[in-house]
């Protein structure tokens, strides 16, 4: 076990780094070990994996970092030529897939996420869609690229790593041009194929109901679930079963063993007895093998197939393989197969789980019933994941135990098994397909129901949870591990020593008299959260689609509500400046999540459950008062200088939160006498229609926060703007260079200023602005 142990470490120990990988000098000395411990006698010569497992992986990290479009070139524009990879998305505002472009110049990204949005026809108010793109179609394309880069918050969705870790070197929208289609998809294309079975299901049973989950469980295909589906698989921690991995796949390997095994015994029963025993297991493979390949060998399906094939080699060379053993044989060869699996929640879902599989049954001995072995193991499980989910999603599943219980069986001996049949009956004539994809859509129908029901037991402090720390997890797990042990080992009740920290976490640490000032990192938008000792004010929403359609198509569930988690506590007030959706687009989501929050907005239209936000309001938290400056109650509604401007005052603290008002209502607020702040959000983003000097000189800010995306079309902030900040020497702080800025101040005035660019830094990062603190 040793070989696989050091290969192990070797292949995780470069992501230790938070941020810079290992200088050249260290790589000379790894690889002068490795080399002299080769030369050595054969007994040390097993040391050499850790040195080998750590160069080869921090070399598939620098050359990851080294493909990706550089920030020099951002918003450059180019015409390529290309495979589309996957199966493209019907988003809102057009089309979304995958481009691999033709091997060219050096420098041509080799994966590039591109957004092919609709036509607008501003003078007709009429939108034209994008034409149609298939899986494996070969375009030449206008684009228009971005660097992979995303916005950075201090809790959250962390885009930046996912590009990372799935080789987005580029992202892009296609611009007006030459844009042709240059050949259809080549035979042998896989994703053409997963596209052509995903039409033939559909074609059979495509109005029958749940079939958005039959498409992801047949194919992983997860575009056509619901954000009600995503959050009632959240809740009840079963949003494994429709990600292709051990279960599915382990199913179909065991339906081809089975069908081989009684196809021999019909057909060929003097086949040699080697052969006959060998023969099961490999059309076991290649049935798991198709199955993957169907769901386009996503990273779970790739894990799940080399532990059965670390399984199947073992069995078929009539080796005693320890479970233990083939845990670290797949783990290593998952990390050869992909050095970029660690940065996946997935990799440590799946091997933590396994890993606790082997540890509640492999010391077991004699034999449990199975309802009895399979209560065990979710619950244990349940247990040691519980602290895993709070840290990677900060959430945890209450109804979790009961839904799988519940969803495995339904899902492994009814679901899955109808779903790979039809896989089969779809291309042969006769209604066989159509009745057993009927049988599964109605079986998921009714389980999703049911799962319904039991998300509606999840309370939500356990569905949202703030992140603990890392060490408190690790703790926690092994807290959990100790109580799943054989009842013959003693005090197996200290494990819940080890499990209490991680539940007594809390938010950020903050003093009973500070006040912390986040303006988060939405790109081209606004959100500001002020949080008091006893209360949370939102000012703006980001972007988003504001008050028309489905929830959820903003920045509230990755971004927003991250950041109030980690505060502890709710809303009490949420303030929406104006109705431009970069400002209002989280206004439906939030009103969603947080129904007893006091809702201020200005928007064209007056709402019953929304007040205005008008002079004269005014309130106290804490001892800050909060005044409204401006719009006046007589003003007619006008965009961006309807902006709802907030001031806040108080011991050690002056905030003026602007909005997008223009110079205009910046001369008007000065003639009625506005005073200096010690901190000033940058009205309109920057925008040369404001920030005029008028404004500059009455405020005098010791800090001015730009909120803004990177590389906007608008090209925002401008540059005369920044000059007339850096005339009056005033600092200036932009979200799109710096992530999201935290101020934090106590009654004493002092400041303490970080941003979550700087503070999460690692290895994938962008890096931050050098005057960002």
């Amino acid at each position: 076990m040793k070989f696989w142990v050091l290969l192990i470490l070797g292949a995780l120990a470069p992501y230790l780094f938070e941020s810079t990988l290992p200088s050249g000098a260290v790589f000379l000395g790894l690889l002068s070990i490795a080399l002299c411990g080769l030369s050595l006698r054969p007994s040390l010569r097993i040391y050499c994996l850790f040195p080998l497992g750590f160069l080869s992986v921090t070399l598939a990290l620098n050359q990851r970092l080294s493909e990706r479009l550089p920030l020099a070139e951002d918003r450059s524009a180019r015409q390529l030529s290309g495979v589309i990879g996957g199966l493209p998305e019907v988003t809102a505002d057009g089309l979304r897939f995958l481009f691999l472009p033709d091997a060219g110049a050096a420098g041509t990204p080799k994966r590039i996420q591109v957004h092919w949005y609709k036509k607008r026809h501003v003078s007709k108010g009429s939108e034209t869609d994008p034409p149609r793109v298939h899986a494996g179609e070969h375009w030449q394309l206008q684009l228009v690229l971005r660097a992979a880069r995303g916005r950075v918050n201090f809790q959250g969705v962390d885009a930046e790593r996912w590009y990372f870790t799935d080789g987005i070197d580029a992202l892009a929208h296609v611009d007006e041009g030459e844009n042709v289609r240059l050949s259809g998809p080549a035979w042998s294309d896989l994703h053409h194929w997963r596209e052509r079975v995903l039409d033939k299901l559909a074609g059979t049973a495509g109005e029958k109901p749940a079939f958005r989950v039959l498409a992801a469980a047949a194919i992983a295909d997860e575009r056509g679930l619901l954000k009600r589906d995503r959050e009632i698989l959240s809740a009840t921690g079963t949003g494994h079963l429709l990600a292709i991995s051990g279960l599915n796949i382990g199913l179909a390997a065991v339906m081809g063993y089975y069908l081989s095994r009684l196809g021999l015994l019909l057909l060929w029963q003097g086949l040699q007895q080697r052969l006959a025993v060998a023969m099961p297991w490999v059309i076991a493979w290649l049935a798991a093998f198709v199955y993957s390949a169907l769901a386009g060998f996503g990273v779970a399906t790739q894990r799940a197939l080399i532990m059965l094939t670390v399984a199947g080699v073992a069995i078929l060379c009539r080796r005693n393989i320890h479970p233990l053993q083939a845990w670290l044989i797949a783990m290593s060869l998952v990390l050869v197969a992909d050095p970029f699996a660690p940065l996946r929640a997935g990799f440590w879902l799946s091997f933590i789980a396994v890993g606790v599989l082997i540890m509640l049954f492999t010391p077991r001995f004699g034999h449990a019933r199975a309802w009895r072995q399979m209560l065990i193991a979710q619950l244990g499980i349940s247990l040691v994941m519980a602290p895993f989910g709070m840290l990677w999603f900060q959430q945890v599943s209450l109804p979790g135990l009961m839904a799988n219980l519940l969803a495995i069986p339904v899902f492994s001996l009814l679901i899955v098994p109808l779903i790979l049949a039809s896989l089969v009956l779809i291309w042969l004539p006769g209604p066989l397909a159509s009745w057993t994809l009927s049988l599964a859509a109605y079986a998921a129908h009714w389980l999703m129901l049911i799962l319904e029901r039991l998300a509606a037991l999840q309370p939500p402090a356990f569905g949202s949870t703030a992140a603990p720390g890392i060490l408190t997890v690790v703790l926690a797990m092994l807290g959990a591990a100790i109580l799943m042990l054989p009842r013959g080992v003693p005090s197996r009740v200290a494990g819940l020593l080890l499990m209490l920290p991680v539940l007594f976490q809390a938010g950020v640490p903050r003093g009973e008299t500070e006040t912390r000032i986040d303006f988060l990192d939405v790109g081209q938008g606004l959100s500001v959260l002020l949080t008091t000792p006893d209360h949370l004010m939102v000012y703006d929403t980001g972007p988003g689609n504001g008050l028309q359609g489905e929830a959820g198509l903003d920045m509230v569930g990755g971004t927003i509500q991250p950041m109030i988690r980690a505060t502890g506590r709710k809303p009490d007030l949420v303030i929406v400046s104006h109705g431009d959706l970069d400002h209002a687009g989280g206004l439906t989501g939030l009103m969603s999540e947080f129904p007893g929050a006091e809702y201020l907005a200005n928007l064209r239209e007056d709402r019953p459950d929304i007040d205005p936000c008008r002079v004269p309001r005014h309130w106290n938290w804490d001892g800050l008062q909060f005044s409204v400056l401006h719009p006046s109650p007589g003003l007619p509604y006008r965009g961006n200088d309807s902006s709802c401007v907030v001031s806040v005052i108080g011991p050690g603290i002056s905030l003026l939160l602007t909005g997008d008002i223009s110079q205009v209502v910046e001369q008007r607020l000065v003639q009625e006498g506005l005073g200096p702040h010690a901190i000033m959000t940058v009205p309109h983003h920057g925008s040369s229609t404001s920030s005029s000097q008028l404004l500059i000189d009455a405020v005098s800010p010791a800090w001015s926060i730009i909120s803004a995306g990177s590389g906007n079309r608008f090209g925002f902030p401008r540059a005369d703007v920044l000059e007339r900040y850096a005339n009056a020497r005033i600092p200036t702080l932009n979200s799109a260079e710096c992530g999201g800025i935290r101020m934090i101040t106590d009654q004493t005035g002092a400041f303490r200023i970080l941003s979550a660019r700087v503070l999460r830094n690692a290895i994938w990062r962008w890096p931050a602005a050098p005057d960002c603190p």
